[in-house]
């Protein structure tokens, strides 16, 4: 992404377009880091303490930077900030240099360097950042910053020098395509100073060790108060290295559906929201905890006691040393379907938490058993000669075919699952004298066979019709039941049974105040027109809405259990049909289709509203207790924005 060029007698680096790095190896040796460290510092300028005061301070000032840059500029500013101990002022007096930061066109940026050592120090450097740099305009921000702080770009011929390892590389990453078609292809560049550039500003400059010293969450739901390591959406690109000095801390990826891998080991690689060798931890920084997405996650811990959540779909997760505790806390965290891996589960120092899962479910604590029968609360833990692999499995509802099953290669004891009660899991009962089959079909996934699903009735996606009583509250249930049907249709009281061994996907409801259930699958549910109530249930689940009807304000349905960045609300056919665009707003303009996301605090809910006709008034309304962001919505239009 840059390439040196001299000018003397004050050295410029210029930042122009660069090309794709080489395969990123996700190995980092300590050897290694300290070449790419000593190369990045070859020349040995830095800012200094002109004044004697103490303090290394550099003031700015803008010019030709729209405001939306100047935000940017001083975030990428905060990001050095944060790792070493300099102090940033605009329009500062009495600094010890003066970064004079303006826009050009083109693409790229520039920079001058500190002077070299013995030389008279210059009292104002420039920094200048090009404007079409699309995605990649915080990147050049950072770039640019390190090089007015004295580094260069790194060695390419050393290993670990493209932008994963350093963001003064000049051999990038490429990820997406760019709108701009001047530019081509674009790198969604590294967001931070990453890991060599941390070590490289370290042995210049005195690290800045009171950053972040509490607990702290990286990625979703973060309380960083920095834009850089926050995450709202799974279109989020994220691509930063954590400095951290502190506290029980957490790597939050709860929000994408890709297949992940975390890596809570310093100087280690993480590939997150499906790009590769984005997200890194800088060394020395202990980081406890992580949390994965919806995806076949592999969650890989370090040295410590970690807490590890995976989340939906089949993950594998290593402790590494240290007493780690493996969270679950829904069944669709480890479905029989597509359970997780415990690869180093360690008996009496490595807990299994289920704490929250038994709360929501009512289950003061579970039943140890031999065999399951069918009730709920049932527990086993045994050996699966099939698949070579020791299991926990636990029937969370009463049915059969949807438990949470825990796969692991070393034994687990129940002393070692943590209810929420005390004491912890009674011991089993002697064995009943009637057997009953256990749960079939429960192989591990790769590498291992994926466990096979209970068979069903017939393949595809089946939906439910029919649900279309006027008046009352017809319920729908997809889930089998266990002792009483499952759905009441038509102003009757449980009319509709789903065999045990069928799987319904979609429901339509009707012109009623329906209770629409989903399932484990990836259900697609309709309420119609009324007040519906509706709940996922586990699974990536759309609801979708044809007509103004399906919602209406003063008749507006509730989603009880919306997973922003999982589920979707479809609006695509609400939008055909009514013949308006939707258009995402912060507040209503007076045009029609204008749609606002909002929360509500006296009422705890979240609104997605709709004007239909332009009069400024919500004419569609769906409520939320859960979050809605405006990438969950289908058929939603955004306006266009230049700045990335």
């Amino acid at each position: 992404m840059s390439t040196i060029q001299n000018y003397p007698p004050s050295r410029l680096l210029h930042l122009p377009a660069g090309s794709p790095s080489s395969p990123i190896d996700d190995s980092p040796a300590s050897e290694t880091a300290n070449k790419v460290a000593k190369s990045l510092t070859r020349s040995h300028r830095k800012i200094k303490d002109e004044n004697g005061d103490g303090q290394i301070t550099a003031s700015y000032s803008f010019t030709q930077f729209s405001e939306a840059k100047k935000r940017a500029f001083k975030q990428a500013l905060k990001s050095w900030e944060d790792v070493i101990k300099i102090k940033f002022v605009e329009n500062g007096k009495n600094a010890d240099t003066h970064l004079s930061v303006k826009g050009a066109p083109g693409a790229g940026g520039l920079a001058t360097l500190p002077s070299a050592p013995g030389i008279r120090a210059l009292r104002e450097q420039g920094v200048e950042i090009r404007e079409n740099e699309g995605a990649g305009l915080h990147a050049a921000m950072v770039h640019e910053i390190g090089h007015a702080l004295g580094l260069e770009h790194p060695d390419l011929k050393l290993p670990e020098s493209s932008d994963a390892y350093s963001t003064m590389s000049t051999a990038y990453t490429l990820f997406r395509p760019h709108a701009n078609k001047q530019n081509g292809f674009v790198s969604d560049n590294s967001q931070t100073p990453m890991m060599h550039d941390i070590a490289g500003a370290h042995l210049i400059y005195k690290p800045n060790n009171e950053t972040r010293k509490s607990n702290t969450t990286y990625g979703f739901n973060s309380n960083t108060e920095r834009d850089h390591y926050s995450l709202s959406s799974p279109n989020d690109l994220p691509f930063f290295c954590v400095w951290d000095n502190g506290g029980e801390d957490t790597l939050d990826f709860s929000g994408f559906k890709n297949n992940q891998k975390i890596n809570l080991n310093a100087g280690k690689l993480s590939d997150i929201g499906g790009r590769k060798g984005n997200v890194s931890i800088a060394n020395t920084v202990v980081i406890e905890n992580a949390v994965g997405g919806s995806g076949h996650d592999v969650l890989i811990g370090n040295h410590v006691n970690n807490r590890m959540t995976g989340g939906a779909g089949g993950d594998m997760l290593t402790g590494g040393g240290g007493a780690d505790t493996f969270v679950y806390n829904r069944v669709s965290d480890s479905p029989g379907q597509n359970p997780d891996t415990l690869t180093d589960f360690t008996s009496g120092v490595d807990k299994i938490d289920l704490s929250n899962l038994l709360k929501d479910a009512g289950i003061e604590k579970p039943k140890l058993v031999h065999v399951h029968t069918g009730h709920k609360g049932e527990l086993t833990l045994d050996y699966d000669e099939k698949i070579k692999r020791h299991r926990l499995i636990l029937n969370v509802t009463g049915d059969p075919y949807s438990m949470l099953v825990i796969l692991s290669e070393k034994p687990i004891k129940p002393e070692d699952i943590l209810t929420g009660a005390e004491p912890g899991v009674p011991p089993a009962p002697k064995p009943a004298p009637t057997l009953v089959p256990k749960v079939p079909g429960q192989v591990p996934k790769p590498p291992q066979p994926p466990v096979t699903p209970p068979p069903v009735e017939c393949a595809g996606a089946d939906t439910v019709h029919g649900i279309n009583a006027k008046t009352g509250t017809p319920e729908s249930s997809l889930s089998p039941p266990t002792d009483k049907p499952g759905s009441s249709a038509g102003g009757l009281t449980d009319t509709v049974n789903i065999n045990a061994k069928t799987l319904i996907e979609n429901t339509k409801g009707g012109t009623g105040n329906d209770r629409i259930t989903g399932n484990s699958a990836d259900n697609v549910l309709t309420g119609g027109g009324g007040a519906d109530i509706l709940t996922g249930n586990g699974g990536f689940n759309t609801f979708t809405y044809h007509a103004a009807s399906d919602s209406r304000r003063d008749n507006a349905d509730l989603l009880l259990d919306f997973t922003t960045g999982q589920d979707k609300i479809d609006l695509s056919s609400l939008s055909d049909n009514t013949q308006v665009k939707l258009n995402y707003v912060s507040q209503y303009t007076g045009q029609p289709g204008d749609t606002i996301l909002t929360f509500n605090p006296n009422t705890n809910r979240y609104f997605l509203g709709i004007d239909l006709t332009g009069n400024g008034k919500t004419d569609f309304l769906i409520k939320s207790i859960r979050p809605i962001h405006s990438e969950d919505v289908i058929g939603l239009n955004f306006p266009e924005d230049d700045y990335l």
